[in-house]
């Protein structure tokens, strides 16, 4: 009778530990960190409040306060209503204006509305770099003239000339291969629209290529016409001098 109450004791002793040890497995499973669920808040399309409609979005860009008056050149921009609204700017006290082309076929009034300025100003212009609205830019600059060469090398353009080769010439003027500077300007010569064109996306280009900044200077050359005489000279066809200089 005593070995079966022995017997029954041991039993239950052994049932007992046996408890306790799976109790405090469980505790350690439940004392270890579980993975924490990420939350889908962020991925919910956001509303505005009592409008119904969606709220605008975190990332919409800032209005840029430009850093001086702003001309935009569109397509039906005539370019001595533009030297006149530039010179007018500039007769308040201004430093500098921008012209922000905003038809590209336009191009060439910016180049033509620069050289009819009046000399008296010292103009000078410079591409500036493109912003997300991807519309070219020119800052036109007064009583601003950056040294250059004496007899800078001439450089023809005519309608068949691609403004991406040209760029590269341009470029090669300035910089060598390992990024040296060589000369300082060079002079583009052409006649008409269509050609001042190329010449201001050639010189966008070579900036670029060339990593520096360039200024250039347009006017007008007068070719005298026959029957005039050289005190007196009559104005025939207009040339455009364009002198480019790494600044």
């Amino acid at each position: 009778m005593a070995r079966g109450k022995s017997g029954g004791l041991a039993l239950l002793v052994c049932l007992a530990l046996q408890g306790v040890s799976f109790l405090s497995s469980r505790a350690k499973l439940c004392s270890r960190p579980r993975p924490v669920l990420r939350s889908r808040v962020s991925r919910i399309p956001r509303f505005a409040e009592g409008g119904g409609g969606a709220a605008p979005d975190a990332e919409a860009e800032a209005p840029i306060t430009p850093l001086f008056q702003e001309l935009n050149v569109t397509a039906s921009t005539d370019a001595k209503k533009l030297m006149g609204a530039m010179v007018a700017i500039f007769n308040n006290g201004d430093r500098a204006v921008d012209l922000v082309l905003k038809s590209p076929s336009n191009r060439s009034t910016l180049m033509y509305a620069i050289a009819d300025l009046p000399s008296n100003f010292r103009p000078a212009a410079q591409v500036l770099l493109r912003r997300r609205d991807r519309n070219m830019r020119l800052r036109v600059l007064q009583h601003f003239r950056p040294a250059q060469d004496q007899q800078p090398e001439a450089m023809r353009i005519s309608k068949q000339t691609n403004s991406s080769k040209l760029g590269s010439a341009i470029m090669s003027k300035f910089v060598d291969v390992a990024g040296n500077n060589l000369q300082r300007s060079v002079l583009l010569e052409f006649q008409g629209a269509q050609t001042a064109s190329i010449a201001l996306d050639a010189i966008e280009k070579a900036q670029h290529k060339a990593h520096r900044e360039f200024t250039f200077m347009p006017r007008k050359v007068y070719s005298p016409q026959e029957g005039g005489s050289d005190d007196t000279p009559v104005r025939g066809g207009v040339q455009m001098n364009v002198v480019v200089v790494a600044t």
